[in-house]
């Protein structure tokens, strides 16, 4: 039976999408006496079978022989054609490996606690149809995007995912700021999804494949055989990282991720632990590819060690708890594009690996302070320690899991980066740029843990009610996890223990660098210190990065300029020019008709004068034509 769950693990896309189709009979109105309920328990039943599915084939991998041995060495494989003319065959080509049996089941069983979770956090809401229907098209997206095997489909399931984001983010239509940023999201995602689309067209003629497996074969025979890069092939590897330079937040195609804050709070989980990492898993994918052109692995280099320190400053400044951890969110996947530029492949799975539960156990934490205390405004919260001790430690767990402190599972892989830095081509920048990420990332996290645990209680927390069970219960399942999650990982042979998960060389500075960083941030905000709030001379710095540096204004002021430009021509040049010749030629020929008829008389001798006048001259032009007139003086 495990054999044929592992082989049917094609199937498991299938579950949230059949959920997420049902929950079109209940947003309609279709079904109303049962009210929106019976949607939710749907999607989440659905999830279930989803997450159960995905385990029993990853147990048939792990236990069986015989499976196990066709799992690594010849992985269960499907296809299905979408389009086959004119030599041209587009299909879906999927395989079942160990990689992306883990990311499923990761992605089915977080999404399981978000199902939980979201049933007391909107327990007053009527929007259940919408809202856990684009939740089961998330689900669906990330499934069928690390089984398949083709760059095509991974495009096709990255823009399922913008247009899912899209719907959830404007789950609340009636607020301005909530259509902006649904709107905002999908417009800024769209830039590198039509760059990304771009390269996926000039990628065919050059490589002769879409399939990830084709294209490693492809760049290995060209790396074998010393063959110089074929014409233009660095700019088409530039457009393919676009698509998930957009995806995963980075700089400057990162404002997306902060306005879509604006969704409900369990979009807002799965959304920053498992949908942006749906850009790196391409990204993973067409590492071979980008080991050709040490000049796009500089680029990955030089976005990814800015996002991670630039995106955490902007962190430290933000007075919203869900942008201050949306801007760490980018901040820790720029170490993952450092990663991939250094050629870490190992360094960036393992980056990959311990991020998603860490990230949701933090938000939801955060989400049971927000729902019970009406405000998500740091600077209103605090003292909630001696309230909330339970969400509290659940936050920490999730924190120190991000930070580089022992033995929790993000130190063993920040420290395999720090030493994927040290034996790079410039390993005390690169490696300071991994330790200053790793410290304004540690201040970051403990600087929110303190503006809300912290300090003395306000008008906000004085009474904070316990929340419902529902979202109680998946946190402290998560926490569970979180904190397991070493012991996991080594015994599976990720990490190794000697004497700790992931110890090895340069630890001790990764170290240093998170109790310096964590350490002021606590001094600073666990009991409210007065450098807090930057003196009044440097008060501008601090507004200047709530504001994110001011990009959105920068990009109002050249990119939305420039399209606005180029528009108000478009419009002048069609209302001038092409609408004046056609309206011109049109009246023109109206008017000669006007004219030409004040010529009809009535009168049939009139016509028949006009109708011999006329075979006359045709008669005479016909003579002309077969004698020429010869002139006096020419041969």
């Amino acid at each position: 039976m495990t054999v044929a769950a592992l082989q049917a693990a094609w199937l498991i896309p299938l579950y949230p999408l059949l959920a997420a189709v049902a929950s079109l009979a209940w947003s309609p109105g279709l079904i109303s006496r049962t009210g929106p309920r019976p949607c939710g328990y749907l999607n989440m039943l659905m999830v279930a079978v989803a997450f159960g599915h995905s385990l029993v084939a990853l147990t048939a991998l792990h236990t069986n022989a015989r499976a196990g041995a066709e799992a690594l060495y010849r992985p269960v494989s499907f296809s299905w054609t979408w389009l086959d003319s004119a030599g041209l065959r587009i299909g879906f080509d999927g395989l079942v490996t160990e990689p992306a049996l883990i990311a499923m089941a990761v992605i089915t069983g977080l999404h399981l606690l978000v199902q939980i979770y979201a049933f007391g956090y909107l327990e007053m809401d009527w929007g259940w149809p919408r809202f856990f229907g684009s939740l089961s098209v998330f689900e669906a997206g990330l499934c069928a995007l690390v089984l398949t095997d083709s760059l095509f489909f991974s495009y096709v399931l990255l823009e399922l995912l913008t247009v899912g984001t899209y719907l959830i983010v404007g789950t609340w239509t009636n607020q301005p700021l909530v259509v902006k940023g649904a709107r905002d999201a999908f417009l800024t995602k769209r830039v590198g999804d039509l760059i990304l689309l771009a390269g996926l067209i000039a990628l065919l003629p050059v490589t002769g494949t879409w399939n990830f497996n084709g294209l490693q074969a492809w760049a290995a025979d060209l790396s074998n055989n010393g063959q110089p890069l074929p014409p233009g092939f660095t700019l088409i590897l530039l457009a393919l990282i676009a698509g998930p330079m957009g995806k995963c937040a980075q700089i400057p195609l990162h404002l997306w991720l902060d306005e879509a804050m604006e969704s409900p709070l369990p979009s807002t989980i799965l959304r920053n632990s498992v949908v942006v990492i749906g850009g790196a898993w391409v990204l993973l994918r067409l590492e071979p590819l980008l080991e050709l052109s040490p000049f796009v692995q500089s680029v990955l280099v030089l976005v990814g060690g800015s996002t991670a320190v630039v995106a955490s400053l902007i962190a430290l400044a933000q007075i919203d708890v869900k942008r201050a951890l949306s801007f760490l969110v980018s901040s820790w996947l720029g170490l993952l594009f450092v990663a991939v530029g250094l050629g870490g492949r190992a360094a960036a799975d393992h980056l990959l690996l311990v991020y998603p539960l860490p990230m949701a156990l933090m938000l939801m934490s955060v989400g049971t302070v927000v729902i019970s205390n009406i405000t998500q405004d740091l600077t209103q919260l605090g003292g909630l320690w001696s309230r909330r001790p339970l969400m509290g430690l659940a936050f920490l767990a999730g924190a120190v899991s991000l930070m580089g402190l022992p033995p929790f599972t993000g130190f063993a892989a920040l420290r395999e980066l720090l030493a994927l830095t040290a034996r790079s081509g410039h390993p005390l920048l690169l490696g300071g740029v991994v330790l200053l990420a790793n410290a304004l990332i540690s201040a970051g996290l403990i600087r929110v843990f303190g503006q809300i645990w912290g300090g003395r209680p306000t008008p906000f927390t004085t009474r904070s009610a316990e929340v419902l069970w529902l979202m109680v219960l998946p946190t402290t399942v998560l926490m569970g996890l979180v904190l397991h999650l070493p012991q996991l990982l080594v015994g599976n042979g990720v990490f190794a223990l000697a004497p700790l998960p992931g110890w090895g060389p340069l630890a001790w500075p990764l170290l240093a660098s998170t109790l310096v960083g964590g350490g002021l941030s606590a001094l600073f905000y666990l009991r409210p210190h007065g450098l807090a709030e930057l003196p009044a001379s440097l008060g501008g710095l601090q507004h200047w990065l709530a504001e994110d540096m001011q990009t959105e204004r920068f990009y109002q002021r050249t990119v939305v300029a420039l399209v606005l430009a180029l528009a108000r021509a478009g419009s002048w040049i069609d209302r001038r020019l092409v609408d004046a010749f056609s309206g011109g030629t049109g009246a023109t020929a109206l008017a000669g008709a006007r004219r030409l008829s004040f010529t009809t008389s009535g009168r049939s001798q009139a016509y028949a004068l006009t109708l011999v006048l006329g075979i006359l001259l045709m008669a005479a032009w016909l003579i002309a034509g077969e004698f020429p007139l010869a002139l006096p003086g020419l041969p």
